[in-house]
């Protein structure tokens, strides 16, 4: 990235288990936002996980996967300061302020995404898309407001939405969660989703302090 001019919004794109940063952050491009170091309000980023996945070759992990909603929860307190790091570099680089950044995580990265937004200041909002975001027995949140847009598809295979609202009922993401279910929306990051997320992610509706 060589192109250092000021944004107006930045969009930090964490992909699933066995995705690329590229490909996720070429979706929310290709619908409207900017890619990285392009001309426009919007600079869409996308890091690759730093894990070697054991089941899917040629992608980025951002944990080992699992299942089990503690061992998530866990992991992605691990992972999410690595990533709010690159997000404060991103934000210095394009002097972008916290409440105009936006941490969007997909599947895996939902939980990491999740874990960003309430352990750091670094993003004032977040787009969570097919994914558990458990706290397990931590409840950072509950101190203070964040602003989060979750998606969970009717025809997701792998993420239940009932488990993501029992997520949500933790209190983890506190109170101005909203969760949106796509009924036709399987396991997946497409179109639809990606304008749902710049939409959340460019909103001027967000109050935040950061």
């Amino acid at each position: 990235m060589s192109d250092t001019r000021a944004a107006r919004r930045l969009v930090v794109a964490l992909h699933g288990y066995g995705g690329t940063g590229e490909a996720i952050a070429g979706v929310l491009a290709a619908v409207g936002g900017r890619s990285s170091g392009a001309d426009g309000d919007t600079v869409i980023v996308g890091p690759d996980g730093s894990c070697v996945p054991a089941f899917a070759l040629g992608g980025r992990a951002w944990y080992a996967i699992t299942s089990h909603a503690p061992v998530i929860a866990q992991r992605s307190r691990e992972a999410a300061p690595a990533v709010a790091e690159y997000i404060e570099r991103l934000r210095r680089r394009y002097q972008v302020p916290a409440r105009q950044t936006c941490a969007v995580g997909f599947s895996q990265g939902a939980s990491v995404a999740a874990a960003v937004l309430v352990h750091s200041s670094v993003c004032g909002r977040a787009v969570l898309v097919c994914g558990r975001v458990p706290g397990g027995d931590d409840q950072a949140a509950a101190s203070r407001v964040v602003d989060a847009l979750v998606v969970t598809g009717g025809r997701d295979r792998f993420v239940r939405h009932d488990d993501v609202r029992s997520d949500l009922a933790s209190g983890y993401l506190g109170a101005r969660a909203r969760h949106v279910v796509l009924p036709e929306l399987g396991h997946e990051f497409n179109e639809e989703v990606a304008r749902l997320t710049l939409a959340h992610a460019t909103s001027d509706g967000v109050n935040d302090d950061r």
